[in-house]
């Protein structure tokens, strides 16, 4: 049972698992043969779950990007097709509206019922499910909110703690997971205990694949052999800058950054060009790009400068032809930063060459977050990219191991012709967990597929 349809200029996709795990939790309704309720239940779950996903879809349509929203057996996910576009405060202010929503929907309904006695005339069924949708629109959201991949609170934590700092998120994750799944199981609640486990299992997944510590990426460009040494206590401070860039805290990397030019007697070129490129940056991150080509023309002042700040600006200005250009003659002499590739794939995938972006996005598919290689692949997919598409989500399931990712690969080897292949994926998904024969079955991605060995790896539903 399979449901697509368009609401609000949003693609929603509602799966089987959804309906399964909505039943579930009103199995105890059922039990007590309240068939009627039961139905109530099962619409209220769905307007609840879908209202929090607007929540998250009309955050992300105010950046202008087009969301689609999936409801599945854990619930809700809404996804959106672009690459590294938002910084970590606007993915927490996202993360934070699905929840916020529910609560909003529930708050409207808690002051009708209170101020509007003549709902009270209503059938019985009408008010009765009234009282479900604030109740479920309550504790969905607070359930959201707990520090737990793929929880929304989840992905609060992960933006806020940044990206370098992904074990700690997963390790925080899976711990607080698995407590929890012990509390639900002792208070009763069989099925969030059930979620939590899987959720726990998923973490020590992200736990093994994140690397285990990560060094400032801005630090990785060589300083040329000629250019003075920089005193120590100098490159203290631009280290903690470059810090305050990667996590956003602005206004302290401006201020570490004007220390340094503020030195008597003035430091090396080099350290001052890069006070005045993390100034940049950190404009950049505030969305003010005159004020980054301003700082970006003081660096070139003291030497050539980086090219990943180069490009970023150029982007930023709409100037995709010249960012392309700084960016390859980049990556062509050998800098291969996720700083100088991210903005590159951007903006080959805004000139229509999504190709190139996704073979770009491979070369460094163990710099991107899994979530960013994603993106990478479903847009390689939709623009007929397949070839490229079936490598990243291939290389993203070696790397987390999700039989999503491996499904997603087998989608794309089958559109891209190559049937073989795509079986050997869809039995590694298989393998990996992937059980939705109807969803298979009734894929016109893995059409070419059913006459030619689909049968044997997913029996016909």
């Amino acid at each position: 049972m399979r449901m697509s349809f368009r609401l609000f200029g949003v693609s929603v996709d509602v799966q089987l698992g959804f309906w399964l795990s909505a039943a579930l939790l009103g199995f105890g309704i059922l039990a007590r043969e309240q068939y009627q309720q039961f139905l109530v239940w099962v619409l209220v779950v769905f307007l609840s779950v879908l209202m929090h996903e607007f929540g998250h879809a009309f955050a992300i349509k105010r950046h202008r990007i087009e969301p689609e929203i999936t409801l599945h057996f854990m619930g809700g996910t809404t996804t959106w097709r672009s690459l590294l576009p938002l910084g970590r405060l606007q993915h927490v202010i996202i993360s934070l509206a699905g929840p916020f929503a529910g609560f909003l929907v529930a708050g409207v309904l808690h002051l009708l019922l209170l101020y509007v006695p003549a709902l009270y005339a209503l059938p019985i069924m009408v008010l009765s499910g009234m009282e479900m949708l604030i109740t479920v629109n309550v504790w969905w959201g607070i359930l959201n909110l707990i520090p737990v991949l793929p929880f929304d609170g989840g992905h609060v934590l992960e933006h806020a703690l940044g990206p370098r700092r992904g074990r700690l998120t997963a390790a925080i994750s899976g711990v607080a997971a698995v407590l929890l799944a012990i509390f639900f199981l002792r208070a009763g609640f069989f099925f969030f205990s059930l979620i939590l486990v899987m959720s726990a299992f998923q973490s020590l997944q992200r736990f093994r694949s994140e690397p285990a510590a990560s060094s400032p990426a801005m630090n990785r460009r060589r300083a040329a052999l000629h250019e003075e040494p920089v005193p120590p206590e100098t490159a203290v401070l631009l280290q903690r800058a470059r810090r305050g860039v990667e996590d956003e805290r602005t206004d302290e990397a401006m201020a570490l950054a004007n220390e340094v030019l503020a030195q008597s007697p003035a430091p090396p070129k080099r350290a001052i060009r890069e006070a005045h490129e993390l100034i940049g940056w950190s404009h950049l991150l505030l969305g003010d790009t005159t004020r980054a080509g301003e700082s970006l023309a003081q660096a070139r002042k003291h030497g050539e400068p980086d090219p990943a700040l180069v490009g970023a600006v150029h982007l930023a200005l709409g100037e995709l032809r010249q960012a392309r250009k700084v960016l390859e003659a980049a990556r062509e002499a050998g800098d291969d930063r996720k700083e100088v590739a991210g903005p590159l794939i951007r903006v080959l995938v805004e000139q229509g060459e999504v190709a190139r972006a996704a073979a770009v996005a491979l070369d460094i598919v163990e710099q991107l977050s899994e979530d960013d290689a994603r993106r990478m692949a479903e847009i390689a997919f939709a623009h007929g990219a397949f070839d490229w598409s079936a490598r990243l989500y291939e290389a993203i399931f070696r790397r987390a191991g999700q039989s999503e990712d491996a499904y997603g690969a087998a989608r794309a080897s089958a559109k891209d012709g190559n049937l073989e292949g795509a079986l050997e994926l869809l039995r590694r998904a298989v393998e990996a967990g992937f059980s939705d024969r109807a969803r298979a079955w009734s894929d016109t991605a893995l059409e070419a597929l059913r006459g030619s060995g689909l049968e044997a790896v997913l029996p016909r539903p």
